[in-house]
């Protein structure tokens, strides 16, 4: 008598909505593959049939100082998780960037579980701060895949299996620049509650310096009642978190200004130009700054080693630099450079998400 097949278990984690959008596609290129899948995930994936064991918004909480008043209620969700992995015994755990949360979830699992193997996708920026994470990363996964090119050589050389996969958030953009643009402004305060408190009030304020015939505010579903707070009865913004209608505001506006986060690649991606700000509670930026070794904090300027968009950080952050940037900075030249560069980011042959699904589905 045959034996009766057994599907793949596959275990996948993403701590922050960016993670959360990725991993929403991996599922998706992973429907045909035939595998059970559980995890932790946000909307985008639970909406691919992912039975999340909590809500990601339970964890995705950024900074130093900011996280002190969440420890233990994410100390407690490390250790549910872990457990959960060790009863679930999957043939391949994933886990999605959010270093902070996935990779102490990831080191009690190797000790408790040591015949899972273990894939990271979303590189940490080794080249950025803390360069010890690369051997540490090593010692804890066995493969690391990596968004951009530039990156698996620092991993590498710690021995650790690195492939460069391509980014699966820029699958889906394809259409040419807009060279015509609206007269249309985009507000990007970030994908986390403590960045919108921080950034949005600021840009506001240079939205009531700029002339635009129209603003707009593109987010995801959940914050949609936190940025209305902030807006006043008639301020004529508009939110929108709908992903087509987002794409399509990317293409069409003469200027976005944006939070530092994936979303800067985004705009890249599809031509629209940008000023990156980016603003942290005093004492976190104090400490950050003394280990950051990158000159530039948007990855847009990071992965082309020079400053293609403005970076206003800290003291600089403020509407009337905003205002100022706006009305001095060439974006013809800007447009220029972010063609070059989505041209060397959307060159892989075979679409990042199947990629990756491909690779776990088949992981030994």
């Amino acid at each position: 008598m045959r034996a009766k097949h057994r599907k793949r278990r596959i275990y996948i984690i993403a701590g922050e909505p960016s993670g959360d959008a990725i991993g929403a596609r991996i599922l998706k290129a992973m429907r045909s593959l035939d595998c059970e899948i559980s995890g932790v995930g946000g909307r985008k994936m639970q909406d691919e049939d992912l039975l999340s064991l909590f809500d990601i918004s339970e964890i995705s909480v950024g900074g130093i100082v900011e996280i002190i008043p969440h420890i233990l209620r994410i100390r407690k969700l490390i250790h549910m998780t872990a457990r959960d992995i060790v009863d679930k015994r999957p043939d391949v755990f994933l886990t999605i960037d959010s270093p902070g949360f996935c990779f102490r979830v990831a080191k009690i699992v190797r000790k408790l579980s040591p015949e899972v193997k273990m894939i990271h996708l979303v590189a940490p920026s080794v080249w950025a701060w803390r360069p010890n994470r690369a051997k540490k990363l090593a010692r804890l996964y066995d493969t690391l895949l990596t968004l951009f090119d530039f990156e698996p050589q620092y991993f590498l050389k710690y021995g650790l299996d690195t492939k460069y996969v391509g980014h699966p958030l820029l699958e889906e953009f394809h259409e040419e620049f807009q060279e015509n643009k609206d007269d249309l402004l985009l507000l990007l305060p970030g994908s986390r509650i403590q960045e919108i408190k921080m950034m949005l009030p600021i840009f506001l304020e240079f939205r009531a310096k700029y002339e635009a015939n129209r603003c707009v505010i593109p987010t995801l579903p959940h914050l949609v009642p936190v940025i209305r707070k902030y807006l006043g009865a008639g301020s004529g913004i508009e939110v929108i978190s709908e992903e087509r209608e987002k794409n399509e505001l990317y293409r069409r506006a003469k200027l976005a200004v944006v939070a530092s986060g994936t979303a800067t690649l985004q705009l890249a991606i599809t031509g629209c130009p940008m000023i990156v700000c980016y603003k942290l509670n005093r004492i976190t930026f104090e400490i950050v700054k003394r280990f950051v070794k990158t000159e530039y904090i948007s990855l847009v300027n990071i992965i082309s080693n020079h400053r293609i968009v403005p970076e206003l950080i800290q003291r600089e952050c403020t509407a009337s630099m905003i205002l100022q940037t706006a009305l001095e900075t060439d974006f013809a030249t800007q447009l220029r450079e972010l063609r070059e560069l989505r041209n060397r980011l959307c060159s892989t042959e075979q679409i990042p998400s199947k990629r990756i699904a491909e690779i776990i589905k088949n992981f030994s």
